[in-house]
């Protein structure tokens, strides 16, 4: 029979961290602990499993390909620890916990990890409301929300500062590539203007796409404006023109167009979680568990 190793939780909590922050530094912070403290731990992780984890470098610290392969499983690891936790140690949590995201993100990726805390916490009511990002922000700042999660722009400093506020107090929770997205074989990439299938202004995701457009010198004009991701793929799919959607949202009968020469290039979406400091234990203990269910994905 092979040598059983029991990894030690704590290490792998550490090691996705400084996966989600890119830094030993930072991870450090997170965790209240020293940055020799962390490096140690990572050193006793690679020597159990006998490999090395991180590679360093320029950009700061990415993961080897032992280390995407571990991720995996640390993060399933931890929300299946914490879920057991949340039910052993605190049954007794409970309470109503008012929550925001867009409809596309809460649909793809927060639904599910809802339902396992939901198991965990049994006791908990969870009211979630779906908006666009601008509007998640106003009714969070005027107390309608305990949490929300929201799209920022990641490479777009001018829109991230000035349309969505500042970010530096947003903890990230997933990060995703945007694609240009239509029809399948509905739209003639020969047209000169493209017919544009977005949210409505302010949106972040139509901001990114007009300003990728007219920074390409590429003619637009709008489509179709909707403000839910039932509506945009339905246009999408009916052929009606061309959106931007976070590349987990495609579905069968639309398509990616990043081989089209005339379409630009489009950064990466990132969402982040934001609790209000009014928040109650029941929000806290979910805000804890989608920070490592969730953990910076994408």
């Amino acid at each position: 029979m092979p040598h059983r190793r029991n990894i030690d939780m704590e290490l792998l909590r550490s090691f996705v961290t400084i996966i989600e922050v890119k830094s030993f530094t930072r991870a450090a912070e997170r965790m209240l602990r020293t940055q020799s403290a962390i490096s140690l731990q990572v050193k006793r992780l690679e020597q159990q499993l006998g490999c090395r984890l991180f590679e360093r470098g320029g950009r700061g610290v990415e993961p080897t390909e032992a280390g995407v392969l571990l991720l995996s499983f640390a993060r399933r690891i931890l929300a299946a620890n914490d879920e057991l936790v949340g039910r052993m140690a605190e049954p007794q949590v409970e309470g109503k916990v008012r929550i925001g995201a867009p409809d596309d993100f809460a649909a793809e990726h927060l639904a599910p990890a809802l339902a396992r805390f939901s198991r965990a916490f049994p006791g908990v009511e969870l009211d979630v409301t779906c908006e666009l990002t601008s509007h998640l922000r106003r009714n969070f700042a005027d107390g309608a929300y305990d949490l929300i999660l929201a799209y920022e722009g990641d490479g777009l400093e001018g829109i991230a500062a000035n349309d969505q506020g500042d970010a530096s107090d947003k903890m990230p929770v997933w990060r995703e590539p945007l694609v240009w997205a239509a029809g399948e074989g509905v739209w003639d990439p020969e047209e000169r203007v493209v017919p544009l299938v977005a949210p409505p202004a302010p949106s972040l995701l139509r901001s990114i796409a007009v300003r990728a457009l007219d920074g390409a010198g590429v003619g637009w004009r709008s489509a179709y404006v909707s403000g839910s991701r039932a509506g945009t793929l339905a246009a999408l799919s009916a052929g009606l023109g061309v959106g931007i959607l976070p590349r987990g949202s495609l579905v069968p009968g639309v398509v990616a167009l990043s081989a089209v020469a005339n379409l630009p290039e489009l950064p990466a979406a990132a969402v982040h979680m934001e609790q209000s400091p009014e928040a109650g234990l029941a929000a806290r203990r979910l805000s804890e568990f989608l920070n490592t269910a969730l953990g910076a994905r994408g």
